[in-house]
């Protein structure tokens, strides 16, 4: 499917906990275009899962609207043009890598094993496991289930991935690899892709933009473009002006050392 973008204007979030109001995001406007990679980034509590699920139309803002592909985001959801990707790989442990990764297509899109395994077989080798497919959940390494899981979302073709913090439980090294791996997943497949993470270097070795997000009500502390090139490899790291965008991004989330 062909990616689409995202617009969302005004939007605010309130929950009502222990007879109180809590204000999580205030008045925030987003636009995301087509085919571009977006991260949320900020310390947990400031709202970035609950604004990536507002933006895929998966939660509905107290006030404000958001539109996917110039089409309210309630439709685009009945559409199916949103494939999430959770934390955790909530991968069924009596199914393969491959009935794995068909499984949505059949829930979602009514079809047989059968007819849903070819669209799941694309997708694990576009992650890099096609000689894994017989192997069950307890037979793969961490990095490799959370690779099933970002292949049961390609399998369906979705126009837009929302990856919420879908590394955040590897070891640096498998996290490492994964970013790699979706770098290049994103260039093959050309999809819009909205990330959410905790972690600085990942954001910028992965976006076009970084929104920075603090706790006080949700609000974007800056919207930051990284003009670093593409295809991105591990050298990128060293390059002193990724330390430059790391450094400025670290200035909004670091408490300053007082003497």
């Amino acid at each position: 499917m062909e990616s689409m973008g995202i617009s969302a204007q005004g939007i605010a979030m309130r929950f009502a906990r222990r007879e109180q109001e809590q204000t999580v995001l205030e008045n925030l406007d987003l636009d995301i275009t087509p085919g571009s990679f977006v991260t949320l980034l900020g310390p947990s509590g400031c709202g970035k899962s609950t604004l990536l699920k507002i933006l895929g139309g998966i939660l509905e803002p107290t006030r404000g609207t958001v539109r996917i592909g110039g089409q309210p985001a309630a439709d685009a959801v009945k559409g199916r043009v949103i494939g999430l990707v959770p934390q955790r790989p909530a991968l069924l442990p009596w199914k393969s890598a491959l009935q794995n990764a068909s499984m949505l297509r059949q829930i979602a899109a009514g079809e047989r094993a059968a007819e849903a395994a070819p669209a799941a077989r694309r997708a694990l080798e576009l992650v890099g496991l096609s000689a894994a497919e017989d192997k069950l959940p307890h037979e793969l390494s961490g990095g490799m289930a959370q690779r099933v899981s970002l292949a049961r979302a390609l399998a369906m073709d979705p126009a837009i991935l929302l990856m919420d913090e879908p590394f955040g439980a590897l070891d640096a090294i498998t996290r490492d690899e994964m970013n790699l791996k979706l770098a290049e997943i994103w260039a093959t497949t050309g999809k819009t892709v909205v990330f959410v993470t905790h972690s600085i270097s990942e954001a910028v070795f992965l976006s076009d933009t970084v929104h920075v997000m603090g706790l006080d009500r949700g609000r974007f502390l800056e919207s930051l473009d990284v003009a670093l090139p593409r295809p991105r490899t591990r050298e990128v790291l060293d390059e002193p002006v990724f330390t430059e965008y790391t450094g400025r991004l670290r200035g909004h989330l670091e408490p300053k050392a007082t003497v």
